[in-house]
């Protein structure tokens, strides 16, 4: 019976050092509201590590895409035949991006994180 009273009474006692703790503001200021200049340079790491990621995985999409887009260009014959050298190409072009941004997603090499290739993904 002791140890429950002077627990309740440790209790009591440290409910109002809890609600003194709380924020205080300098000159009446409003908090902070948004995200902060690491928050944003860590969403800029992170989306450059997704898009490496991204790129790498589904550079192999490159032949059809080039494909699909050779021949609404130039007819069925160039579709089969350059539609599809565009398409190694590119997916050479897409997975080397891709593994660039993979790789180096901590530096903010080229201009503040921005993409390497355009479009940024394959389905843009």
């Amino acid at each position: 019976m002791r140890a429950f009273v002077f627990g309740m009474l440790l209790c009591l006692m440290g409910t109002p050092a809890l609600a003194q703790g709380g924020v205080t503001l300098e000159n009446d200021e409003p908090p902070h509201i948004g995200p902060s200049e690491t928050e944003s340079v860590v969403g800029k790491m992170t989306g450059k590590l997704a898009r490496g990621f991204v790129n790498m995985l589904t550079c192999v999409g490159e032949v059809p895409n080039q494909m699909v887009k050779t021949g609404h260009e130039k007819g069925f014959w160039a579709a089969i035949t350059l539609g599809f050298l565009k398409g190694l190409g590119m997916m050479i072009v897409r997975f080397g991006a891709g593994a660039f941004d993979f790789a180096l997603f901590l530096s903010p090499w080229p201009d503040d994180w921005k993409p390497i290739l355009e479009p940024e993904y394959l389905w843009e």
